[in-house]
């Protein structure tokens, strides 16, 4: 098979892109653009789950292994059921169609950086991936407060990639090499060290894990709901990927990477979890919670191969049930009080938003439980019995948060109560999501297994 044609699953998600551009203009429908390219990403996912494993591509350049295979097909799939929400809701705003093109050409992006295997293509594809959810953040240019969110996410975005781009060039002048395979040349010396933490600096904030996630929730809060549930979760996915990847490909240099690591995932958990208490907006909570299961992930990703697995398998897992909580914000309203009185008014989403919830805090059947688990079963088979305690017991403290929301949800009483228009594709894709979140929990092991992936 051509080299070419095995990249058909992202070519196929460029081509909706562009073609989403010209769609409404072409149909004289204003969500001409969401109707059409979510069977395309559909597509793209099954092409890329049928293509499967292919080893390394382009002189080694990119890589189909089973991770990135999974990662493809995952990344390509959350795209397309928020385009169908979108196709049902639209954005917010008159301009959908160039929101749905962004989001397709990120979609490119992180679905190339899951392949990456050389540090050139893995910094075009990160800025690829991250230059168009600047734009999606600061969607609305009448909203200030939107368009200061964006505009601190841009900055420190752009700062944290110029010192990650520093210390790929050290990796670089160390090794003799850009590929993810000569990097293991990459010493324990000072110069070495720095290398491998400037680069974990540009994955931090890309994953907006501590140290470095001041933006998050300022930029979460200001832009609108359906941007945040796409940029908060399609892109991490492919970030995480990278992050595994490059773990494994610095292995050598001594501990250095996995005292980071265990410092950010601490940082991360507590900072996180923590922080999310007092929130009483939907945006910011996620935020948030978003910074916490970074800490998870980090943890995981210290953990070896078989914890690298583990963490991207449960950046899928996050990322679904997120997703369905910030589009239901978009809809209902991102103050916690605008959740009240749910369960009366849609009792399907009520019920539905249950088992979302249920699954970032961990509770089998699941998938966030399966996630976990995995997670922390590899974290101790490595020894690090201490933070693996530490992040239990914040998983414990999360459902204090989390049940707030539920609380609002089942318990809430909203004086200005206004029932949502119903929108097919909308519960299609609330339907879509919370079927996964099940699905991937009791039917882990079959899924894992179609995808070659060992724990």
């Amino acid at each position: 098979m051509s080299e070419l044609l095995l990249l058909t699953p992202e070519l196929l998600v460029l081509f909706g892109a562009l073609l989403a551009l010209f769609a409404d203009k072409i149909t004289g429908h204003p969500r001409a653009a969401a109707h059409i390219a979510a069977p395309l990403s559909v597509v793209a996912a099954l092409v890329a789950a049928l293509i499967g494993t292919r080893g390394g591509i382009f002189a080694g350049m990119l890589a189909l292994d089973n991770v990135s295979v999974f990662a493809r097909v995952a990344i390509a799939l959350l795209l397309a059921f928020w385009l169908h929400w979108v196709s049902g809701r639209g954005t917010g705003g008159e301009r959908s169609a160039e929101a749905v093109a962004l989001a397709m050409l990120s979609a490119v992006g992180g679905m190339l950086m899951a392949s990456a295997r050389d540090l050139i293509v893995l910094f075009i594809s990160l800025e690829l991936s991250t230059m168009p959810a600047y734009v999606l953040m600061g969607y609305r240019r009448g909203d200030a407060r939107g368009l200061e969110g964006a505009l601190k996410y841009f900055l420190l975005s752009m700062l944290t990639s110029l010192i990650m781009l520093y210390g790929l060039s050290f990796a670089y002048g160390i090794s003799g090499s850009t590929a993810y395979a000569d990097l293991g040349a990459v010493d324990a010396g000072t110069l070495g060290q720095l290398a491998i933490a400037f680069v974990l600096v540009g994955l931090f904030a890309k994953l907006s894990a501590a140290p470095f996630h001041y933006w998050t929730p300022d930029a979460y809060a200001g832009a609108p709901a359906s941007s945040v549930a796409y940029v908060s979760t399609v892109p991490k996915i492919a970030g995480v990927v990278a992050l595994v990847q490059l773990v494994a490909a610095f292995a050598g240099n001594g501990g250095t990477i996995t005292v980071v690591l265990l410092v950010g995932s601490l940082l991360s958990m507590l900072v996180g979890n923590l922080a999310a208490y007092p929130q009483t907006d939907l945006r910011r909570l996620m935020a948030y919670s978003g910074v916490a299961h970074s800490g998870y992930i980090l943890l995981a990703a210290a953990a070896g191969s078989a914890g690298g697995t583990a963490a991207v398998f449960y950046a899928v897992a996050y990322a679904v049930p997120s997703m369905a909580i910030m589009l239901l914000g978009s809809e209902e309203g991102t103050a916690l009080d605008d959740l009240a009185g749910l369960a009366a008014r849609r009792p399907a989403i009520a019920w539905a938003s249950v088992v979302w919830l249920l699954s970032l805090i961990g509770i089998p059947p699941m998938v966030g439980f399966f996630g976990k688990l995995t997670m922390f079963t590899a974290a101790l088979d490595h020894g690090l019995v201490w933070i693996v305690a530490v992040a239990v017991t914040m998983s414990v403290v999360s459902a204090g948060y989390y049940f707030k929301v539920l609380r609002s949800v089942f318990f809430g009483e909203r004086l200005d109560a206004r029932r949502a228009t119903r929108s097919t594709p909308a519960v299609i894709a609330y339907a879509a999501l919370t079927v996964v979140t099940l699905a991937l929990g009791v039917l882990a092991s079959p899924v894992l297994e179609f995808f070659g992936l060992r724990f």
